[in-house]
């Protein structure tokens, strides 16, 4: 696999996982007495991958540096 295929593929996973986590947050912020450590650390999370989606985002679009 080439390394913007893995890029992709890496970036795809990460947006599914945070996809996850916004719906176990709308979840449990649905209950009659939400756990606020359980949304903050899933927000935490979620912020950690966000970041690494965009410095996987910002390689995708580099591209090579030196050619020949």
């Amino acid at each position: 696999m080439g390394r913007n295929k893995k890029l992709r593929a890496r970036i795809e996973g990460l947006r599914s996982v945070i996809a996850v986590h916004l719906r176990k947050i709308a979840r449990e912020q649905n209950r009659s007495f939400p756990d606020d450590t359980l949304i903050r650390h899933w927000k935490t999370e979620i912020a950690a991958w966000q970041r690494t989606v965009r410095n996987l985002e910002r390689r995708l679009g580099k591209g090579k540096r030196h050619e020949g």
